[in-house]
C-alpha cells in the first residue's frame, strides 16, 4: 500500500488523551524537551564516558534511521530529489532542524539541530549529535543503497553555524 506524504505532521498526528497515547504517522510516540534529550545523552556521557556514550546514541540513531527511512521510502513512493525534498520537510516540521541533503557530495548539513540546541550552543569540545549521526548513516544508506557509516565534521553545540555529516568509508 502506497501512502502519500501528508502536507503537514499535525495532519498525521493522533492524541487518545483516554489512554495517554499519542502517535504520529500512526506510530506510537512522546514528546520530550530539548534539554531533557540533552540530560539523558550527558548523563550517558557520565556512566559510559563520553565515547561509549557516543556508540551508544549512534548505534541506536542508526537502528531508527533503518527502520523509519525505509518505512517512508516504501510508503510514501517518491524516488530520488522528491524523496530527499519529502525527508527534508518532514524533519523540519518534526523539530529535528532544518536538513540540507547532498546526495552527490554524501553530505548532510542541519541548521538548528534538536540535540545542539539541547546541549547548548558552544558549549561542547567535539561534536555531539551522536544519535543523528548514526540516523543520517541510515538515510544516506536507503538513499544510495550501500552501506556506509557517517562523521559529524561540524557541530552547532561546539560553535559552529550548523551541523553537518559526511560519509566516511565503513
Amino acid at each position: 500500500m502506497i501512502m502519500v506524504l501528508p502536507r503537514k505532521i499535525k495532519e498525521t498526528a493522533e492524541w487518545k488523551r483516554d489512554s495517554g497515547e499519542f502517535s504520529v504517522i500512526t506510530v506510537p510516540a512522546v514528546i520530550i524537551s530539548l534539554k531533557t534529550f540533552a540530560r539523558i545523552q550527558k548523563d550517558a556521557e557520565k556512566i559510559l564516558g563520553v565515547e561509549g556514550a557516543a556508540v551508544l546514541l549512534y548505534e541506536a540513531g542508526k537502528a531508527a534511521g533503518k527502520t523509519w527511512i525505509s518505512r517512508f521510502h516504501e510508503e510514501w513512493g517518491l524516488k530520488g530529489d522528491e524523496f530527499v525534498k519529502a525527508i527534508e520537510e518532514f524533519y523540519a516540521e518534526l523539530g529535528w532542524g532544518k536538513f540540507s541533503i547532498d546526495i552527490e557530495h554524501l553530505t548532510i548539513s542541519i541548521e538548528n539541530p534538536f540535540i545542539a540546541r539541547g546541549y547548548g550552543k558552544g558549549e561542547a569540545k567535539k561534536p555531539v549529535c551522536h544519535f543523528l549521526c548514526g540516523y543520517n548513516a541510515s538515510l544516506i544508506t536507503e538513499l544510495i543503497n550501500k552501506e556506509v557509516d557517517i562523521e559529524e565534521k561540524k557541530c552547532m553545540a561546539k560553535g559552529d553555524r550548523y551541523c553537518e555529516f559526511i560519509v566516511v568509508t565503513p
